[in-house]
């Protein structure tokens, strides 16, 4: 495929390498589900990022299906190799790591993805999964306190609906400060945070991965 510039003018030629993945032995061994995150997720995103003033950043991902998980030892993938190798017809490939066209290359990336986000600080809501919080290291200032300790009896009332309706009780955001917010979808990151966000997710994450356009 021809890339052109925003002007019309040559810009480069990008191939990819997409497998038969109809054609694979083990699909229906496979797990082929990739989570991605929902229109709740992305307006929790949105809304805080107006509550405190914050950018919104969109990242999308380089060759996503290229950075995911490495095949376990049962994974086995021998594929015909591009006629621009100019290889043998009997040379095959053996891939060690997912390509494009197989059915569990989304799941590998998001294994992937989902881990590092995770080891970043990120925490996923219990309504969207692919919706990441970090909270801030330092602890919330005697003002919030005050304010939160006003509306007790509220509190109060609504720890024991908690309690009753949630099997997991207790929220992990009590009594801490939302540092920023992370969505996924597939290979499209949507976020925006403080400083500190930027810092212990954002520069971690373009060390990391390979990020196209932003």
């Amino acid at each position: 495929t021809i890339k052109r510039d925003k002007d019309g003018n040559f810009d480069k030629c990008k191939a990819r390498w997409v497998l038969r993945g109809f054609q694979d032995r083990q699909i229906r061994d496979l797990q082929t589900d990739s989570p991605t995150a929902t229109r709740p997720g992305f307006r929790l995103q949105c809304q805080a990022a107006a509550s405190h003033n914050w950018d919104l950043v969109h990242v999308d991902l380089k060759t996503a299906f290229l950075q995911g998980d490495q095949f376990g030892e049962r994974r086995q993938v021998l594929c015909q190799l591009p006629p621009e190798a100019n290889y043998e017809p009997c040379i095959v490939g053996d891939l060690r790591s997912s390509a494009y066209g197989l059915n569990d290359a989304p799941r590998l990336w998001w294994n992937k993805l989902d881990k590092s986000l995770r080891n970043y600080g990120g925490q996923p809501t219990r309504a969207d999964r692919c919706c990441y919080v970090l909270y801030s290291e330092t602890p919330p200032t005697h003002k919030q306190k005050a304010l939160e300790s006003k509306a007790t009896a509220l509190e109060n009332i609504d720890k024991a609906i908690e309690y009753l309706t949630s099997p997991i009780h207790g929220s992990p955001g009590l009594n801490k400060r939302t540092s920023g917010v992370a969505c996924l979808h597939v290979d499209d990151l949507f976020m925006t945070g403080d400083a500190e966000f930027k810092r212990r997710v954002y520069d971690k994450l373009t060390k990391d991965y390979q990020v196209g356009h932003e």
